[in-house]
């Protein structure tokens, strides 16, 4: 059985994977949604605008798909390190495993990231072609980009925007807090659309790719080493999903762990596997084997 101090270093990985990738995208989609308003206004005619489709997939490529191929090998550390906590050494199968987690992660996120470019695209095209000043699209192509984060020079809207990144990376999260720095933020934004935006589907893509990559390979191990009970493991926060409070530190067999997933029911919950799934979207908490 892993030791208290090994399901720690497990969960620092996969948070140096998580919070690495997330500062990266806050950063990246600056790059890129400035650099995309600056080739909009430069622009003269309906002909330039419609032209830049090309230019603008080489800046998602260059900026945001390269960049989600180099963190989803980071996925590696998480499969070692799973295998100190359960059994020992790498096998020729545990590499194949971990290789096709990876091809249908790399899949669903570029599949993220391709959306995300043609949302910009989409925005510039019927810009131009209803006749919006390249003000006005380049702002549209921001809210793609960034959503309520994007450049600004007003003072007010940039303080929010810190606020609300500083509370959600706190230790400990307050909720309450957290939504009313949102609802403030989204007011500055009226009858803008920001929920689909690159940096939140992405981020939150990859999130989900990561705990799932980790759930399954820990569950491959599991079977691999023929265990049958889990328990339920991480940390609890302010925000912690009913399931996750009720559940945590406890043991079950895989039959009881289903059993007991499927008979409630709780706000945030995935639909699929309990093990992979566990408390819904956003939620860092793992099932160990245990003897």
């Amino acid at each position: 059985m892993a030791t208290q101090e090994q399901i720690q270093k497990h969960s620092e990985i996969i948070d140096e994977v998580l919070d690495g990738f997330d500062d990266y995208m806050d950063s990246a989609t600056k790059v890129l949604e400035n650099r995309i308003a600056e080739r909009i206004l430069e622009t003269k005619t309906k002909d330039e605008l419609l032209g830049l489709r090309g230019v603008i997939n080489d800046d998602f490529e260059e900026l945001v798909s390269l960049k989600v191929r180099e963190y989803i090998k980071e996925f590696d550390k998480i499969a070692v390190d799973t295998t100190k906590m359960v059994g020992n050494g790498i096998t020729p199968l545990d590499n194949r495993v971990a290789s096709e987690l990876k091809a249908q992660a790399y899949q669903s996120l570029d599949e993220s990231v391709n959306t995300g470019k043609e949302n910009v695209n989409t925005e510039i095209v019927v810009g131009a072609i209803a006749g919006m000043t390249v003000q006005a699209i380049a702002q549209n192509s921001r809210h793609a980009i960034s959503g309520l984060f994007i450049q600004t020079n007003d003072l007010q809207t940039t303080l929010l925007q810190k606020k609300l990144k500083r509370l959600r990376r706190a230790t400990t999260r307050k909720e309450d807090d957290i939504a009313k720095a949102f609802t403030a933020l989204k007011q500055k934004f009226a009858g803008v659309n920001v929920g689909s935006s690159l940096q939140n589907t992405v981020k939150a893509g990859m999130h989900d790719k990561v705990m799932d990559f980790d759930a399954v390979f820990i569950k491959h191990r599991a079977q691999q080493a023929g265990l049958n009970k889990f328990k339920y493991t991480g940390s609890l926060v302010s925000g912690s999903r009913d399931f996750c409070i009720r559940n945590v530190g406890r043991t079950f067999t895989e039959a009881e762990a289903k059993s007991k997933w499927s008979s409630e029911s709780w706000k945030g919950k995935r639909s699929g596997d309990p093990f992979v799934v566990r408390g819904g979207h956003n939620c860092r908490h793992f099932w160990l084997p245990v003897d």
